[in-house]
């Protein structure tokens, strides 16, 4: 969500969570909210990154990026989009929305830089370089934890050799190095803290195999029988699940994998002829989100599916057993991200009037509103969340949407508290 403003709570706020937790005891709270699919436009054909409450949405086109909420639309930010004069990267977005990663091209050197957005403001930070770019390169963004601080991406050294790095304002920017002398690294994603960050590592043979850097420590990923993965895609909130692509060597599964699990294949293709790739993860793991198509250009060639919890589903089945219609001439092809509460999906469609980016919004549950960060759970943090948008019209934190954020709001986060069903 955005946050316009940021401000303590006072002492008679702080008196009044304590006065409505002896008076709400047994409350209960209707609703939970319905579903709807938005065709974004062929403006904002590739929407990459979802703040955890779905509100809103970071993504690109062939100029640059843009962000979108469902009260103002699409708004341009600049930057440099990926593809354009031969820059990569993608857009990403903090849990609460407030701030996106991105990259953009440095006035001074005419080369490419992750930097921060601050939706609020529209003030832009970059994270700087090595000294070093290949072609029209030094950094690229194409991650950012939830909490907003530690972006991950792509730097270049010496003879275009590229390292995966983290940069956060406390340690500034890192080199996550290799396992293999010389080889190129990259980082994807990384968990809500930042403190675990997935990605690739090349192998000898040019092989991007999957890796994970837990606190700055690298570890490559197999299937049994030593049979490398291919690329990791995205973590979890707490960084215990990782989901990535496949390979030849596994029938090129996609898959789900955990220190304690180790490697959990996906379902394979239920379309004959195309690969299944695993794109993004919701905060506790439970859904994965996937496309399936042949390993080959277009992109928005295949179709969408959301693993959840062991079965799979096609968006537009599953979006219309939930009571979301979606004309039969448009094909969610692309998902590409999911949000941290695992209810609303962004991506590219193919659809009659061209490909065109969209959001679909998933019924959510009443009991679930309250959880402002995303994370399966009402809890202080949420507590803390609509505190600090006390007053706030715009905010997810008015949560009986009498269109201001104030004392009833925290009657309906204190009926929901626990774990989210």
């Amino acid at each position: 969500m955005i946050r316009p403003h940021s401000s303590r709570a006072s002492a008679a706020q702080c008196l009044a969570i304590l006065v409505l937790a002896a008076a709400c005891d047994g409350a209960s709270f209707a609703g939970g909210t319905k579903g709807q699919l938005r065709l974004l436009g062929g403006f904002a054909g590739t929407p990459s990154g979802v703040s955890s409450d779905g509100r809103v949405v970071v993504g690109y086109n062939p100029a640059q990026y843009w962000y979108w909420t469902s009260d103002i639309g699409v708004i341009p930010i600049g930057g440099i989009a990926p593809g354009s004069q031969g820059a990569g990267g993608s857009g990403d977005i903090s849990d609460d929305g407030s701030r996106i990663g991105y990259t953009v091209l440095n006035p001074d050197t005419g080369k490419t830089e992750g930097a921060f957005y601050e939706v609020p403001t529209g003030v832009t930070t970059r994270v700087g370089n090595f000294g070093f770019n290949c072609d029209i390169s030094a950094t690229s963004c194409w991650g950012l934890s939830g909490d907003g601080a530690t972006m991950v991406g792509l730097g270049w050294h010496s003879a275009c050799e590229a390292r995966g790095y983290s940069y956060n304002p406390k340690s500034g920017l890192v080199d996550l190095g290799t396992i293999y002398f010389f080889e190129s690294t990259r980082a994807n994603a990384c968990s809500r803290d930042g403190s675990t960050i997935v990605g690739w590592q090349d192998f000898y043979t040019g092989f991007r195999q999957a890796t994970v850097w837990r606190n700055g420590v690298q570890q490559v990923l197999f299937a049994p029988g030593n049979v490398r993965l291919g690329e990791a895609s995205a973590c979890s909130a707490d960084g215990n699940w990782v989901v990535g692509l496949g390979s030849s060597a596994n029938n090129e599964l996609a898959w789900r994998w955990s220190q304690a699990t180790g490697y959990i294949p996906l379902p394979p293709t239920p379309i004959p002829g195309f690969n299944p790739y695993a794109t993004d993860i919701s905060n506790d793991g439970s859904r994965v989100l996937m496309f399936y198509r042949v390993p080959a250009p277009p992109a928005t060639s295949g179709e969408g599916y959301l693993w959840i919890n062991g079965t799979l589903h096609s968006l537009e089945e599953y979006a219309a057993e939930q009571g979301v219609q979606i004309d039969p001439g448009v094909r969610l092809a692309l998902p590409l991200a999911i949000s941290g509460d695992g209810y609303t999906i962004v991506g590219s469609a193919r659809t009659p009037q061209g490909v065109q980016g969209f959001v679909l919004d998933l019924p959510r549950p009443a009991q679930c509103v309250a959880d402002l960060n995303g994370d399966g759970q009402v809890a202080a943090q949420d507590i803390a969340a609509l505190l600090s948008d006390w007053g706030s019209t715009t905010s997810a934190a008015d949560l009986n949407g009498d269109g201001s954020v104030g004392a009833a709001d925290i009657t309906v986060l204190l009926s929901a508290w626990g774990v989210c069903p």
